[in-house]
């Protein structure tokens, strides 16, 4: 089982649908199609949690790292909305 540690050291289950919802938030929010939102969601969501979902401990701040920088390469739009949600 997948541990996430949170800024002030308490830890919690991974819960991989909190990132595609996130994901799709930042996507509603930066007014992405709804065909392109689903892309999005499934590319970099599946990929940030398959990467997640090999280790037994990860930090947020290393999630949040993950998801910023394929957000960037992908969608620099969904990604600056991405931050501020």
């Amino acid at each position: 089982m997948v541990q996430i540690i949170k800024r002030g050291g308490k830890r919690q289950k991974f819960m991989p649908e909190k990132i595609k919802t996130s994901i799709k938030k930042a996507a509603v929010k930066a007014r992405i199609s709804p065909a392109k939102t689903r892309e999005l969601v499934n590319d970099v969501g599946n990929s940030v949690i398959d990467l997640i979902k090999k280790r037994k401990l990860v930090k947020t701040v290393d999630i949040r790292r993950s998801i910023l920088g394929r957000l960037n390469r992908r969608m620099k739009s969904v990604a600056s909305a991405w931050k501020k949600i």
